[in-house]
């Protein structure tokens, strides 16, 4: 029996986590510099193995980069290093695809799981074919709240998505049908309505920002992790 969990950690001194770092089913890609512990806390609670890097020379690595199980987006500013990085811890398990786009925040423009992707509208057709033609999954083309930052407003496993706490029922349901997964509302790091920031999730745990208090740890857990 799979033991569900829920941890509390910082990355680089920060609680929020998603800023920092990428979690999937399969791996978490998390900047230099992170400590030991955090990164314990991590590999453990969500049972995945750890790839440490940076982005475009940047240690915002949740920020620059999407992905799902199967395929990591990157920046078309990514270096060869950091992809060559990536490659040596994943065993070429996971494709890895440079995204041909003006917009380098990946993670702000794609939330996805393994049964679905919703990617914003801003991105360039040649980008949108990118994404489409390497994922297996479907993939919806549009926007929440009439903005282009799908990623902030929502974040996702296989077992659940959280979203903005203004969505509207309507919405909710949408994403719901193309995530194919129960999805409810949230805030976390003590209020804060975008998801994403402060939660790295799979099926197996969640691990959030240390700032996030009780009610919003019982929300995750309610809709990530509760058979």
């Amino acid at each position: 029996m799979i033991n569900l969990d829920i941890s509390k950690t910082i990355i680089l001194g920060n609680s929020s986590l998603g800023i920092f770092a990428l979690a999937t089913e399969k791996y978490a890609v998390v900047p230099f510099g992170i400590k030991d512990s955090s990164q314990e806390i991590i590999s453990e609670t969500l049972n995945i193995n750890i790839s440490q890097t940076t982005i475009a020379n940047s240690v915002l690595v949740g920020t620059l980069i999407a992905g799902n199980s199967n395929v990591l987006f990157v920046p078309s500013n990514v270096g060869d290093k950091e992809i060559r990085n990536i490659k040596e811890s994943f065993e070429n398990n996971v494709e890895i695809v440079e995204i041909d786009s003006k917009f380098t925040a990946l993670a702000n423009l794609m939330v996805m799981n393994d049964k679905g992707a919703i990617i914003s509208d801003v991105f360039e057709k040649k980008a949108q074919n990118q994404i489409k033609d390497a994922l297996d999954v479907n993939v919806t083309v549009g926007s929440l709240l009439e903005s282009p930052l799908v990623g902030s407003i929502a974040m996702c496993t296989n077992r659940g998505a959280l979203v903005h706490p203004l969505l509207s029922e309507e919405e909710i349901g949408e994403i719901s049908s193309i995530l194919r997964v129960r999805t409810d509302v949230c805030t976390i790091n003590r209020g804060i309505p975008y998801p994403r920031v402060g939660i790295l999730a799979n099926s197996k745990g969640a691990v959030l920002g240390t700032d996030s208090t009780g009610p919003e740890s019982m929300r995750v857990f309610e809709v990530l992790l509760a058979p």
